[in-house]
């Protein structure tokens, strides 16, 4: 009798955990944003975004400004979180900075990124990009935003895309 009642107490928490979003989930949604974007920010105009898949669909590589002046990010899974590993262009050096969200465990309602860590930041102090906030409205909306910190002040950048 006990072990029917252990088989089925694990049952129920496998069919729960498996209903649990995580991750994976996540990533599938964030898969919809595949396509061309623009918004327009104010002091720089038009701003063009790619979103394609990459690596057999295992990363989301988002392309944003031109061929010839751009920055890019790469989305990913790591664990129960999603990690952003951005490639910036609006800082002196071009350093890297990865950002990553929480463990994910509620519904899809949009990703927060924080910075995690930095490869060519010479100080704390340098300009990095250090959250990121994106929020899919619906098929055809998604916004960012983007905080850079700069000695100790913050700079929000906030894209509205329109599907093209």
């Amino acid at each position: 009798m006990r072990f029917a009642i252990l088989i089925l107490a694990l049952g129920v928490g496998v069919s729960a955990a498996d209903s649990e979003p995580n991750s994976a989930a996540t990533f599938e949604q964030l898969k919809a944003l595949v396509g061309d974007w623009q918004a327009d920010l104010p002091g720089f105009g038009a701003i063009n975004n790619s979103v394609r898949l990459a690596s057999n669909g295992r990363a989301i590589e988002e392309t944003l400004g031109t061929p010839a002046d751009n920055e890019i990010s790469v989305y990913t899974r790591d664990g129960n979180r999603i990690l952003l590993t951005h490639f910036c262009a609006l800082t002196p050096d071009g350093h890297v900075a990865r950002l990553e969200t929480a463990p994910i465990t509620g519904a899809f309602d949009g990703l927060e990124f924080v910075f995690r860590d930095a490869t060519n930041l010479h100080s704390v102090a340098a300009p990095h990009m250090r959250r990121v906030l994106l929020i899919i409205r619906d098929h055809d909306h998604f916004t960012e935003k983007w905080t850079k910190v700069e000695k100790e002040k913050d700079t929000v950048f906030d894209l509205n895309f329109v599907r093209r």
